[in-house]
């Protein structure tokens, strides 16, 4: 089953200064990424307590390497509607 997390993602700003975002990121069964969002990710909910959940998985990302926009290779050719 294909599956997603969040991800810290980098970008180099016009000015030449970085520019740091979470987003969502997709991923094949393999492990190898599909898709992930343009937007950064919105923390909100219905309650506190799904706020409070959200910001969790948005903190286990922190532990992960730092993706750059524009070099995320992406693959295709897997159904992902598992």
């Amino acid at each position: 089953m294909s599956h997603w997390n969040h991800r810290v993602f980098k970008e180099t700003l016009p000015d030449g200064g970085d520019w740091y975002t979470v987003r969502e990121v997709f991923y094949n069964k393999d492990d190898s990424i599909y898709a992930h969002t343009e937007e950064a990710a919105d923390i909100s909910g219905r309650s506190i307590g799904e706020i409070r959940e959200y910001t969790q998985w948005v903190l286990a990302c922190l532990d992960k390497p730092v993706l750059v926009v524009g070099e995320v290779e992406f693959v295709d050719g897997e159904d992902n509607e598992d």
